[in-house]
């Protein structure tokens, strides 16, 4: 019983280790946003937001404020560090070889934005 216990735990690090290497790969490229709404169905603009992942860094436009750090993934969560700030984190509700889908909580307010490949 307690090799099968041993035996479950590598098998489930596994599985995890692996779901983050597959994003960790298909996040690499540049990403431009092509819709961004809140759960109130109200838009913001996507004009100039973009964001560049390469290795273990990215960069960002967020409208008129550039941005650049190191991000991480776990699971289907993407954490972010831009130098001089604190680490966010944003939920990756779809990562497919085109598209991008953030979710996130600003000021308490949800959101989505979606992102498409460059």
């Amino acid at each position: 019983m307690k090799y099968l216990s041993v035996f479950a735990f590598f098998i489930f690090c596994f599985a995890n280790c692996t779901a983050d290497l597959g994003y960790q790969q298909a996040i690499q490229g540049k990403w431009q946003a092509v819709n961004w709404t809140t759960d109130n169905g109200e838009p913001r603009s996507v004009e100039n937001v973009s964001f560049d992942f390469n290795g273990e860094a990215y960069a960002a436009k967020l409208g008129a404020r550039d941005e650049a750090g190191s991000f991480r993934l776990q699971g289907d969560k993407l954490y972010t560090k831009a130098e001089g700030q604190q680490e966010i984190m944003v939920k990756i509700s779809q990562l497919t070889t085109d598209s991008l889908v953030f979710e996130m909580n600003r000021g308490g307010v949800q959101e989505v934005l979606t992102l498409k490949k460059m």
